[in-house]
């Protein structure tokens, strides 16, 4: 069965490029046909619980390699729902032990994990402390000007105006959960967190004369 090789070799991380100096971090995800195609098919809830038991067991392992390599690091487990084929393992390189990565993204609503729609004999997700974010489409402000759409017209379609801590302003639609876990004995009480905000698409280049 194609998903227990894959589950097999993403135990060992890429880290390569984690190590340049460039590198920010690594991830896996099950990307898969007929599933992770240009337009995504999300697999059934049974399927995805395989998945996820994939990504846990990956996680424990990934431990293992980071605490070896002795750099700086935040280990996170983001479960999608309903989008679950975008579910990924992701580790990011930290500038000092003891801080973790913190998202704009991350949700003013108030919710409780699914354990009982997520859970599995398989696995226990209880052993993560999970912080809801938001799945969502943005468009930045910035970009308005050359599209053929405008702020109004976001709005009418569920959009809300938001703006992060470097002042970029943003318009997102919500399309769901993304539940981003880390294992419960990986934080410290003095650990301190680093606020990762969405990066804006490059600025068009007029060349023109």
């Amino acid at each position: 069965m194609h998903l227990d090789k894959w589950g097999e070799l993403i135990k060992e991380p890429y880290t390569e490029s984690f190590l340049t100096e460039r590198g920010r971090h690594t991830y896996e995800r099950y990307t898969v046909s007929p599933f992770y195609n240009l337009v995504k098919r999300h697999p059934p809830l049974w399927f995805y619980k395989l998945i996820i038991a994939k990504l846990v067991t990956a996680y424990s392992e990934w431990q293992k390699t980071f605490d070896n390599l002795d750099v700086p690091y935040d280990l996170q487990l983001w479960l999608y729902d309903p989008a679950y084929i975008r579910s990924e393992i992701i580790c990011y390189k930290m500038q000092q032990h003891n801080k973790r990565m913190r998202f704009s993204w991350e949700s003013d609503l108030s919710k409780p994990f699914p354990y009982e729609k997520l859970g599995s004999k398989q696995y226990n997700l209880h052993d993560f402390e999970w912080v809801l974010a938001d799945d969502a489409h943005v468009h930045f402000e910035d970009d308005l000007e050359h599209a053929d759409f405008t702020a109004d017209d976001l709005f009418a379609e569920g959009y809300i105006r938001k703006q992060q801590n470097d002042g970029m302003v943003y318009y997102a639609k919500r399309l769901g959960d993304i539940w981003i876990g880390r294992q419960r004995n990986a934080m410290s009480h003095d650990t301190k967190d680093v606020i990762q905000g969405y990066f804006a698409p490059p600025k068009a280049v007029n060349n023109t004369v």
